[in-house]
């Protein structure tokens, strides 16, 4: 597997953690609204697609240091992304929105991870940063 695809694996683990994906929604319960008075409560459930190869990549790595171009981290990469966001795992399943921005390599001996993302849903007045 290679480092890229090993990142976009980790992007998708914590997408799944961070957003709490949906085992088996209809596209009507891909997000629930709670009013309880002083606060509203939004919980998104949808499925984050990160494709780094094809013929139409989501995920394109913009930059990488010439220096650490053989890094098993590879440290300092930056990969811009433009990510469908549905309601199922299949790629294929209702497009909910779109998560855009860009993440990055952070660690020298270990894998760690940064990330600026913003997503806009398409169906329903939502958005939100990660």
């Amino acid at each position: 597997m290679t480092t890229l695809n090993q990142l976009s694996a980790l992007i998708f683990l914590v997408s799944i953690i961070g957003f709490h994906a949906a085992q088996s929604q209809s596209s009507d319960q891909w997000y629930k609204r709670v009013e309880t008075g002083k606060e509203v409560v939004t919980t998104l459930q949808f499925y984050f697609h990160d494709i780094v190869s094809g013929r139409n990549p989501s995920a394109v790595r913009i930059a990488q240091p010439l220096q650490n171009i053989s890094s098993p981290t590879i440290f300092g990469a930056l990969v811009m992304i433009d990510d469908a966001l549905t309601v199922g795992p299949e790629p294929s399943s209702k497009i909910v929105g779109r998560a855009r921005g860009l993440y990055g390599s952070a660690g020298q001996t270990d894998f760690g991870l940064i990330m600026a993302v913003m997503g806009c849903t398409t169906v329903a007045r939502l958005a939100f940063l990660a």
